[in-house]
This record gives C-alpha cells, structure tokens and sequence, in this order.
C-alpha cells in the first residue's frame, strides 16, 4: 500500500457527534476530504444543518443528553447504512462549579452527553461497526482525563470515565477488529474555551504550552485521520494527546503559579 493510501479514508462511512462547530465541524469537514461519507449530528440546528449543507452530508439533530434522540440517531443511520467504519464521539459540554456550589442537574447533563451517549452509541452501534471489519472508535476527551480543571468537577470525572471506557472497549472489541482510542485536545479555540482563554488571557497560556499557542480546530483533525484510517490498525486503547505539550508542563490556570 502507497504510503499516502494509508491515510485515505476513501469510501469509509463515519458519524462525528457535535458537527456543527468546533472541532467536530473540523474533523468533519478533514473526513470528508479525505474521502468519507459523513454523517454528522448537534442538538445545534442551525449549525448543523449549515455545515452538512456544505458538505453535501446528512445530518441529525439531536440532544445526547436524552435517550430517545440517541435511539433516533442509531435507527437512521441503520436505515441508511450497511456498515459504520468510523465512530467519533465529539460532543461535550462543561458546567463550571466548585464542590459546594453545583447542582445535582448539572452534574446529571455533563455525565449524559459526555459519557452515557458515547457507551449508548457505541453499544447501539455494534452491528454496523462489527460489519465494517476494521472500524474505527475515536472519543475526544481532553487533557483534563489527566490533570484536573479547577472548579469542573463534573467535566474532569466524565472525561476520566470515558478515558476508562476506552481502555475497557479495547480490551473487549479489539479481538473483533474493532478499535478503539481517544485524542485528548489542550487547549483550543473552541466556544467551549473562549470564557477562560479571555479570562485568563492568551498570553498566558502562550507561556504556559511548550509550543507556544492555543490550537486551532484544524489541528485535531490530522490526529483523528490518522486514528480513522488504516495508518493506525495497530493502535488501540490509546489517547493521543493532541496538546502542544501543555501535559508536559502540567496545566494551569493560575496566574501566580
């Protein structure tokens, strides 16, 4: 196989879970130029509807927190498809709160969206990823499965559960030719991130990741190709951390630290 073929996704069907910006539009839109058929869904309509229209993809809305639009999610894309080679399970959300300050809902949506709906899908997902006889499982954690944020409790512990999901999944599907990883961003402009990065200020956290800047969403996408594609069918149950280094120089969102 030519080298350049290794990364190809040509041919491949893929679902990518909150499409419609950030850095799930960005994989996206790197899936189908690589050659993907991409099915893309938000509970962000507008959004959605304006990036799949661009791409010439379908899309589904739909909110990860309740049940019934996963259901939805996995019938029509099982109504459509024989097969699903590529899983991304990028959607997120974070509520920011300390200990003595958090609401049990807040706690409940950040658990369902950031780690229920990817088992749920991946568990509903299982015959048209057992069908594709080399799929691919990409969960978009975060730095912080590793080293906490302060005062988001809810967001770290989903991230370490899915981290952990992750492994067990590896464990569990890789004698079926299933794979199954994580990329683990840094900081990024994302909505997501834009309180903190003006709160805390961009020169700071210039200084605090080795390569110097906060990451564009366009930089998660070669990890997520490399992960998708056959260049990677050899690697399981890891997280590529896709941070700049940050890691390296611990987290931080101190100024006098």
């Amino acid at each position: 196989m030519p080298d350049n073929d290794r990364f190809s996704l040509e041919g491949k069907i893929a679902l990518v879970t909150g499409a419609g910006r950030g850095i799930g539009k960005a994989i996206a839109e790197g899936f189908v130029g690589a050659g993907a058929k991409v099915w893309l869904t938000d509970i962000l309509k507008e959004e959605g509807e304006s990036t799949a229209a661009t791409l010439g993809m379908p899309f589904v809305q739909a909110d990860l927190s309740q049940l019934g639009d996963i259901d939805r999610i996995i019938e029509l894309v099982s109504a459509e498809e024989k097969r699903l080679d590529v899983l991304v399970n990028n959607a997120g959300l974070d509520r920011l709160a300390s200990i003595g300050k958090f609401a049990p809902e807040d706690l409940d949506i950040v658990w369902y969206v950031n780690c229920r709906a990817p088992v749920l899908l991946v568990q509903g997902f299982l015959p048209l990823l057992r069908a594709s006889q080399g799929a691919s499982i990409i969960n978009i954690t975060s730095v912080h499965e590793a080293i906490p944020h302060p005062q988001n409790l809810s967001y770290n512990m989903s991230k370490a559960a899915l981290a952990m999901f992750t492994k067990s999944m590896a464990q569990e599907l890789s004698p079926e030719g299933i794979r199954i990883n994580n990329i683990g961003p840094g900081a990024v402009e994302t909505n997501i991130n834009r309180e903190i990065l003006a709160d805390i200020g961009h020169e700071n956290f210039n200084k605090w990741i080795p390569i110097g800047r906060v990451a564009q969403t366009s930089e998660m996408v070669g990890p997520a190709i490399f992960l998708a594609s056959d260049a990677a069918s050899y690697v399981t149950g890891a997280t590529l951390f896709a941070d700049g280094g940050y890691l390296q120089n611990l987290v931080r969102y101190r100024l006098d630290v």
